[in-house]
């Protein structure tokens, strides 16, 4: 497959402010030039994006005058061949003022037969308030929906823009579909929404992220409640520094992560980060992997984000897959990244956040709105001479533009054959290449490496009497430091854990601690690897004596320790007296707790 990326323009008669994909060949887009503005109207329009090289229209609905242009909108349910289209629209300047917005619009799009000489008609279906507040210059900013699961509804969200009193409001979208809808509730918060989106746990549970430009807050919604705003990250000032990053656009990636756009202050750049959220049991979220905007980018404008692989039922675990990142820059770019997430036993985590290709100077003016079109068809993945995965732009002149980014089929090589399946499991990828780090940027990385090395290993060597003093460590470190924390062997090779700690204790006098290694140090079971040493909680975090460990902790030490093969029920918990224990909770117990 030839490594380029087509794409097709198309200029409408009004400025855009948002587009949305009902398919992978159609396209609605919408805005206008708002109240009062002759010759400018306010429109919402469905395009055919089938052809790669060429976009036309397929029906146009032209809106009151005397109203507000589109601000934003979002594809729903689609029945037959008829398609829901939500979008946020103000009312008159006339009805604001007598404290009526009904800012909510519902729209239904219908598709002609096939060889009826009809043509495609849009209609309005309903509108509506969700916001209470009666401030004036308040207007339906940003609007999300969650995946489309067959058969399950959707949850829609809302969030104000320049109101004084902000608010996010909550709302149902029946499977299936049409001007039905139902209000869950508002949420009143202190500070506007930068940007949020909502995720399917569950048949009927969903979570939502909000960040303003400082925070990352998170809401449960079920059924019968909706929880406070729960904050999960906050961004703080670089060391040294006044003025501080702030969230531009946030979406999520899986239950799991949210990825974000920072404008870094002072217009310095942009920069994306993929955030692990906390459980319950956490407090925050912690960074997973990031990546910067090319330097002529100083302020991002806009974000889309697609998953080649999504999982059938929100209640199923995302394997291995391959998200593609789209990332407005005010130059009028569009940087392209893909990015994996990885599924190692009972751990998911991202990985490989790296550009493709930078689309330049795509609009003549303002990037307003981006959209991928849906992901590739489900099932095994099928030979075709081309597949592509669309992404659309909008902009304030009037332009619309759509790029067909080439798809390969991918196959897990190291991954075991299905019974009765294909050979291997496969699945969609980008199909141009990323690029990675530059040359100089891997010399200067491994030369420090190695000298980082070197040291560690004079350090090691001093520290143990073999070698004279050239580093003098003797003068640094505590003579207690002299036998480092030990990795307990791999199943096989082990020896019980009465034996490592009886090994252990002749070489020091302080305390022993069995620890947990890294989440990202696996060992054969699929759990984290296991350390045995002297503590010092500075370097190895705090840890409890066995006698003081809650029965719930005990009991998940003894079947951590017992899977790995060093201790049965017959040694008894003798050995253990006086022994330190790391902690358990928090992301480890999760982990151990899930696998045992």
């Amino acid at each position: 497959m030839a490594n380029r990326t087509p794409s097709a323009k198309l200029t409408l008669s009004y400025p855009l402010y948002g587009c949305a994909f009902a398919s992978n060949s159609s396209l609605v887009v919408g805005g206008g030039g708002g109240p009062g503005r002759n010759g400018v109207g306010n429109k919402l329009t469905l395009l055919d994006t089938s052809d790669a090289t060429e976009i036309s229209e397929d029906a146009e609905l032209e809106l009151s005058a005397n109203e507000d242009n589109v601000t934003s909108l979002a594809v729903g349910p689609r029945k037959d061949r008829a398609l829901t289209v939500f979008a946020g629209v103000n009312s008159s300047p006339e009805d604001i003022k007598k404290g009526k917005n009904q800012h909510f619009r519902v729209f239904g799009v219908k598709s002609a037969a096939k060889r009826s000489g009809e043509k495609d008609k849009i209609s309005e279906l309903a509108r509506d308030a969700l916001f209470v507040h009666k401030d004036a210059d308040t207007y339906q900013r940003i609007l999300r929906l969650s995946y489309p699961y067959e058969g399950l509804s959707q949850l829609g969200v809302i969030a104000t823009g320049l109101s004084k009193d902000p608010q996010i409001a909550i709302f149902d979208v029946p499977s299936s579909g049409g001007a039905r809808w139902k209000s869950r509730g508002r949420l009143d918060i202190p500070t506007e929404a930068m940007d949020l989106d909502v995720v399917q746990t569950g048949p009927d549970t969903y979570q939502l992220a909000y960040c303003t430009e400082s925070d990352i807050f998170v809401v449960e919604v079920s059924k019968a409640s909706i929880s406070e705003p729960r904050c999960v990250f906050n961004i703080t000032p670089d060391e040294g520094e006044t003025a501080k990053a702030s969230f531009k656009a946030l979406r999520y990636l899986t239950p799991g992560f949210v990825f974000t756009v920072l404008n870094k202050p002072k217009s310095a750049g942009v920069a994306l980060h993929g955030y692990r959220l906390p459980n319950k049991d956490q407090d925050y979220a912690s960074l997973s992997v990031r990546a910067q905007l090319p330097r002529s980018v100083s302020k991002a404008t806009g974000l889309a984000v697609r998953n080649l692989s999504p999982v059938d039922t929100p209640s199923d675990k995302q394997d291995d897959t391959q998200f593609v990142v789209a990332v407005a820059g005010n130059d009028s770019s569009i940087s392209l990244f893909t990015m994996e997430h990885k599924s190692v036993g009972r751990i998911d985590m991202l990985a490989n956040l790296a550009p493709f290709q930078v689309l330049k100077s795509v609009h003549p003016s303002n990037i307003t709105g981006l959209s991928f079109s849906f992901a590739p068809p489900k099932g095994p993945a099928k030979a075709a001479p081309e597949l592509y995965i669309k992404l659309a732009s909008v902009a304030v002149g009037f332009t619309t533009v759509v790029h067909s980014i080439p798809l390969k089929k991918y196959i897990d090589k190291a991954a075991p054959a299905r019974k009765g399946g294909p050979p291997k499991p496969s699945r969609y990828i980008v199909a141009l290449k990323s690029k990675g780090e530059s040359p100089t940027h891997i010399i200067v990385l491994l030369a420090l490496l190695t000298l980082l090395m070197a040291i560690i290993g004079q350090t090691f060597v001093e520290m143990n009497g073999l070698s004279k003093p050239i580093l003098h460590v003797h003068r640094v470190f505590p003579a207690s430091w002299t036998v480092p924390l030990r990795k307990i062997p791999i199943p096989g090779q082990q020896k019980s854990i009465g034996d490592l700690l009886s090994d252990a204790r002749p070489h020091h006098t302080q305390q022993l601690v069995i620890k947990h290694g890294e989440v990202t140090e696996v060992g054969p079971d699929g759990l984290p690897d296991l350390h045995v040493g002297i503590h010092d909680q500075e370097v190895h975090g705090p840890a409890t004596p066995w006698e003081n460990l809650g029965a719930q902790d005990r009991d998940l030490w003894k079947q951590r320790l017992q899977r790995s093969g060093h201790w049965v029920e017959d040694m008894g918990e003798a050995i253990f007296k006086g022994v330190l224990f790391g902690e358990i909770g928090g992301a480890i117990g999760n982990i151990v707790g899930e696998a045992l």
